[in-house]
């Protein structure tokens, strides 16, 4: 062993050490590391049955080298909090498995405190199970081959696997038939199979070397007629440039269309790149080819071939729009948008701009609607990442269709909701005139509105432009309920609007600002106390009684409308001084029976005594009207001065038991016998 492959394996160690002191056990950073030490021990385990790393101040001893350690933090650290911990060696056996490794992170990121628990550190890593890792299990000393201090033999199926890898290398160099080298590759690729896969990368190494050391021919005909398991697929990724480009050449040549998927699959990006240009070569039609079988969408292949390749790869796909299957066309679509969706991250926006121009084209030209609407969330995806490359034309591209879509008048409620969703998920107004268009529609109403809520501003602006033109009373509802539902988002919006020409949109907005009770807005609202409009005005007061805001509704009390002069008072009831009702006794001189209802309505509540002189008279003003509503402020005005129960009520309701008016005395007298 070389002293750099001990070094990365005592650097793992640290990374997996300072990772076990931050994650839990099965946390799946965690698992990636107890992965990648499993990977770095299957190393050393393929040459040693076992081996061994003492830890001496800051050196690490393993046979015979001696490295220091001391300008790497990491494994500085890690021996520092080992010596801590008394562990001094480690050692490591053929037939460790990953929850070996798990528990031994866990043991050495244990507090030295709760390990004495168990009585050392070796006796609480044996106490998981673990036997094939050992703590303290050799003394100081350099080691001169492989540990002595400790003889374990290995499990029979990890001794099988490295002695059929020898007897293998043995029969190629006897050159003994394909027949028998492929039945004993197929049986060896079963044993390792057995084994944990995080451990195969170095017998899949060891094999592929071997195999490279047959003739040509002799080698593709054995891996062709191998069945692709796992470790076999493994074993492919290890061959050499040319045995690969041989061995895909050849399965093209047979038909063995899934074959080839698979290899090429497991490839890395660095061999496919490598293997490519040949396979151009010698394969007719590449790009064609790889289509076919589904491998053009695969990220690795369309990162590692040219940009006019690319452009040639991309053709089969357009080609499948313009077939008349309507599942053809909904894979090309499909396809497309993965590859516009890949480009767009690798940046490759002109290709990218081509691709998406001929998606929109093909969206707005199809006649089954399923096919649009089975490919929504692959836009939906394709135009989030173009919204965050920040590429605004790519995304208008992806919505241009939709204009034309959503003016069809075959759509179920199934595909308007999906584009409902759709728009909701892009966050650009431009598709507001499109989702407000759906507002007729009162099946899918709770969708648009939650779609168009969204847009907070910019939803507010445009709703307040179709409301002028909205003739349509359960429309123009919508519309209000809409802003009233986005709330606060949408003050700005409608406070800039408040001084539109249009009387009814002023109202609405007031409404709107009332249902939302943000106080922020009284004073962009008092101005309109002078609008021309009394309906504008009266919604003004409303909005004021649900603000609480006293002076507005106490300056409206000045207003020549009577039903706002009413609404005011209603809306000051609650909080209004017995001193302001006093001021307001005069009311009861002016004309405005709402205006006078109210008011007797605060007096009885407020109970204010020295009213009663006011309604007295304003009583007497009744004698002459037999109106209904005459009626009703005679039965409440006189409830009123008996409830009131002042110094000179008898006097007042006496002095009523005479009046000419019938109703009034009758109600004098009446209220008498409650007073007495």
């Amino acid at each position: 062993m070389e002293q750099t492959q001990v070094m990365e394996f005592a650097k793992e160690m640290a990374v997996g050490f300072k990772a076990a002191k931050s994650y839990p056990p099965g946390h799946p950073v965690m698992e990636k590391f107890v992965n990648n030490t499993m990977a770095k021990i299957a190393q050393f385990l393929t040459e040693l049955p076992e081996f061994s790393m003492y830890f001496f101040e800051k050196t690490i001893i393993f046979q015979d080298l001696r490295i220091d350690v001391v300008k790497n933090p990491a494994v500085l650290s890690l021996l520092e909090t080992l010596r801590k911990n008394e562990i001094n060696s480690l050692t490591f056996n053929v037939g460790i498995q990953v929850e070996d490794i798990k528990n031994l992170y866990e043991v050495i990121s244990t507090p030295k405190l709760k390990v004495k628990q168990y009585g050392d550190a070796a006796a609480m890593l044996r106490s998981k199970g673990t036997e094939k890792v050992k703590i303290n299990a050799i003394k100081f000393g350099v080691q001169t081959g492989t540990t002595n201090t400790t003889k374990i033999e290995p499990e029979n199926g990890y001794t099988g696997i490295l002695e059929s890898i020898k007897k293998l290398e043995d029969l190629v160099g006897k050159g003994i038939s394909m027949l028998d080298m492929k039945n004993k590759l197929e049986t060896m690729t079963k044993d390792i199979e057995e084994i944990p896969e995080d451990a195969w990368q170095p017998y899949s190494e060891s094999v592929a070397k071997i195999l490279e050391n047959l003739p040509s021919d002799h080698r593709i005909e054995i891996l062709q007629g191998i069945e692709l398991r796992p470790f076999v697929l493994k074993l492919f990724s290890n061959l050499s440039d040319e045995t690969l480009v041989k061995l895909i050449v050849t399965m093209t040549e047979h038909q063995k269309k899934g074959e080839v998927k698979n290899v090429l699959n497991v490839l890395g990006k660095n061999k496919f790149s490598n293997i490519m240009p040949t396979l151009k070569e010698k394969i007719p039609d590449l790009y064609e080819y790889l289509a076919r079988i589904g491998l053009l969408l695969s990220e690795k292949m369309s990162s590692t071939i040219s940009k006019d390749d690319l452009r040639i790869s991309i053709r089969p796909y357009y080609n499948m729009l313009d077939s008349q299957n309507t599942q053809i066309r909904e894979e090309g679509l499909r396809s497309l948008i993965t590859l516009a969706d890949r480009f767009t991250g690798q940046k490759n926006y002109e290709l990218v701009k081509e691709i998406v121009s001929r998606i929109s084209l093909a969206i707005a030209q199809e006649s089954v609607n399923e096919v649009i609407f089975n490919l929504i969330d692959d836009l939906i995806r394709l135009y989030q990442t173009s919204k965050a490359h920040n590429q605004d034309k790519l995304c208008l591209s992806i919505l241009e269709p939709f204009r034309k879509i959503v003016g069809r008048g075959e759509l179920s409620q199934t595909h308007k909701k999906k584009i409902i969703k759709f728009f909701s998920e892009t966050g650009n107004p431009v598709v507001l005139p499109m989702l407000f268009s759906f507002l007729r529609e009162s099946d899918i109403y709770p969708d648009v509105r939650a779609a168009i809520v969204k847009f907070g501003n910019d939803a507010v602006t445009e709703a307040l432009l179709m409301l002028k033109d909205a003739e349509d009373y359960s429309l123009r509802m919508k519309l209000i309920d809409i802003i009233k539902n986005i709330g606060e988002y949408g003050i700005k919006a409608l406070v800039d609007n408040l001084g539109i020409s249009e009387w009814y949109l002023r109202r609405n907005i007031i409404l709107i600002l009332g249902e939302i009770g943000d106080k922020s807005v009284i004073d962009h609202m008092v101005p309109l106390l002078e609008d021309k409009e009394d309906r504008v005005r009266l919604e003004l007061v409303k909005a004021f009684a649900k603000l609480e805001y006293e002076k507005g509704l106490i300056k409206a009390l000045n207003d020549s409308s009577v039903e706002v002069k009413a609404e005011a008072l209603r809306g000051l009831r609650k909080k209004i001084s017995v001193e302001t009702v006093q001021e307001l006794l005069s009311l009861f001189k002016k004309k405005g029976d709402a205006i006078h209802i109210e008011l007797l309505k605060i007096i009885a509540e407020k109970k204010i005594t020295k009213a009663a002189e006011s309604i007295a008279e304003f009583l007497q003003s009744l004698e002459l009207r037999d109106d209904s509503t005459a009626q009703s402020l005679k039965e409440l005005g006189v409830t009123t001065l008996y409830k009131l129960d002042a110094d000179n009520t008898k006097i007042l309701l006496k002095g009523f038991t005479l009046s000419k008016d019938k109703m009034l005395a009758n109600l004098a007298v009446a209220a008498l016998k409650r007073v007495t």
